[in-house]
């Protein structure tokens, strides 16, 4: 049985993913991502959470069709209250907003018990390298990909407190660091967004600038 195909968002925090024996995915959703990383054995173990019994139903399905379920635990729960009874080495948390992940991060802080994190989300990604911060995390690796005609930003943060700037927390420090090849595109893309919402001068002013440091016309 041929795997599910994991578009280039999913596929970068697999790539992401710290080789452990126990990782968590947590709003896994259809469980592609867990499915990925127990078959090519990228982990011995996956927790597999989602507050979804029906995503937890369809992850389950494709884990019997591979035959992975004697490796994974299925958990219908609320974030990272998936981690009360086991702990996990590497923890994927994608495909949710800014706003939701950063108060799975810090409502369930304590569980956390210094596991690498894959962070994904759709909106307010200053947000959530905020809020790395304030648990004791700092970002290692930040990796910009273009999926299904959007943009996404994949991170892997870990233990470690490290300050950052405000503009490295709204562009990113890694971004900022090592210029991949998306980002002036998607520079100016942003700009464009910010360019439409009142009260984001700095922000603006800041895009700019990167812009400018790459000699491209904004």
């Amino acid at each position: 049985m041929r795997l599910p195909s994991l578009d280039e968002r999913l596929q970068t925090a697999a790539d992401l993913f710290t080789a452990c024996d126990t990782g968590a995915d947590i709003g896994a959703d259809h469980g592609r991502l867990s499915c990925y990383l127990l078959h090519h054995h990228i982990c011995n173990k996956m927790i597999v959470a989602d507050i979804s019994a029906d995503s937890l139903t369809k992850a389950r399905r494709l884990m019997n069709l591979h035959d992975l379920s004697d490796r994974a635990e299925f958990c219908v729960a609320d974030g990272l209250d998936a981690l009360k009874e086991t702990s996990a080495q590497c923890i994927a948390i994608c495909g949710m907003g800014g706003r939701l992940m950063s108060g799975i991060l810090i409502k369930g802080e304590s569980r956390l018990r210094g596991a690498e994190l894959v962070l994904s989300c759709h909106t307010e990604i200053p947000r959530i390298r905020t809020t790395v911060c304030k648990i004791g995390y700092h970002i290692s690796q930040e990796k910009l990909v273009r999926a299904k005609g959007r943009y996404y930003v994949v991170m892997k943060a870990v233990p470690g407190k490290r300050a950052y700037s405000e503009k490295e927390l709204y562009l990113g420090p890694i971004f900022m660091a090592e210029r991949p090849p998306l980002w002036y595109p998607y520079l100016l893309w942003r700009q464009g967004v910010v360019a439409c919402e009142q009260g984001h001068e700095a922000q603006l002013q800041w895009i700019r600038e990167e812009l400018q440091s790459g000699n491209v016309d904004s």
